[in-house]
């Protein structure tokens, strides 16, 4: 199934799509579907993260109360303040990978250098601002302190299922589903800081974009092969398959869950593509740029970037 989020006469809800289907409104086909819910399951039906941590009993009846939605639960885009969401309202945590070796050794050249031995022993990451979301159509803020805005095109992972030591045949089955994430990068600022051997931190935390739906791993697998393409203004920077990664969402899981818990509701990012994103090609966002990510199955991510401030 995918699920969405979305924002009605000023509320926000959620809604689930199964096959090729419209999305239905969760809250109005659970209903439909079974007694009226009660406040825990009400609290479970209207986060995604309420969902996510409810368990896969509650996924399997979200599913089919989706499945048997009568036509008036589908989701009506003509009402007043209509608009999608990122379909994460929180999460938990927030990683980046730097899984495709195709942009590290694009890294590599820049740099005059080799790729540290270490990237190859175990996956690498950062972690992100967790809190600091954008969706669909939302615009990116331009922060104060850069003259350099990039994007990054991603796949990320929604982990949903509590673990510790997870092993390379379990750790599949704690994968939820897949969406899109833009990694809005501050180059100058990022590349300070790493270069005083720290973060990155303000260089990345200012707008981590996610949408426009998270799709579960029951439709495309823990390990999925998809499409993805970025597009400025309507032009085609970049394009790879998700299944180019050296270090797979199985590798991350693993190597975090080493002696340290896992939860529902963490995010890992697998890092961009070589060549999806400015830096690999020499190129950087100007304001007003529309920035498009597309991922086969997900859907695409639209965002502009801001004014300069002041």
């Amino acid at each position: 199934m995918r699920i969405f989020r979305y924002a009605s006469n000023g509320t926000a809800r959620l809604a689930i799509a199964v096959g090729d289907g419209a999305p239905v409104d969760l809250l109005d086909a659970w209903t439909a579907a079974t007694d009226p819910p009660d406040d825990a399951v009400v609290a479970a039906l209207s986060s995604t993260l309420g969902l996510i941590e409810a368990g896969e009993e509650h996924w399997r009846r979200v599913r089919e109360a989706a499945e048997a939605a009568p036509p008036d639960a589908t989701v009506d885009e003509r009402t007043d303040g209509f608009r999608w969401l990122s379909p994460l309202d929180r999460m938990a945590s927030l990683r980046d990978f730097l899984a495709f070796e195709s942009h590290v050794l694009k890294g590599a050249e820049r740099r005059k250098g080799i790729v540290p031995d270490y990237w190859y022993e175990v996956p690498v990451y950062y972690k992100g601002n967790h809190r600091q979301i954008i969706g669909p159509e939302d615009t990116c803020p331009w922060p104060s302190y850069t003259d350099h805005m990039d994007f990054e095109l991603e796949l990320a992972m929604i982990v949903g299922r509590p673990g510790v030591n997870l092993t390379a045949e379990d750790a599949p089955e704690h994968v939820f589903g897949f969406t899109i994430l833009n990694d809005f990068s501050a180059r100058d600022i990022q590349m300070k800081e790493v270069g005083a051997w720290l973060g990155p931190a303000k260089g990345k935390d200012f707008a981590n974009a996610f949408g426009p739906c998270i799709i579960t791993a029951d439709e495309v697998g823990a390990a999925p092969d998809l499409e993805m393409i970025c597009r400025v203004n309507g032009d085609e920077w970049g394009r790879a398959r998700s299944s180019e990664v050296h270090w797979s969402f199985t590798d991350m899981l693993v190597h975090v869950s080493d002696s340290e818990r896992v939860f529902p509701g963490d995010v890992y990012g697998s890092g961009t593509p070589g060549g999806c994103c400015g830096l690999d090609l020499g190129r950087s966002l100007d304001p007003g740029d529309v920035v498009e990510l597309e991922i086969e199955r997900i859907g695409t991510l639209r965002n502009t970037i801001g004014a300069r401030p002041g």
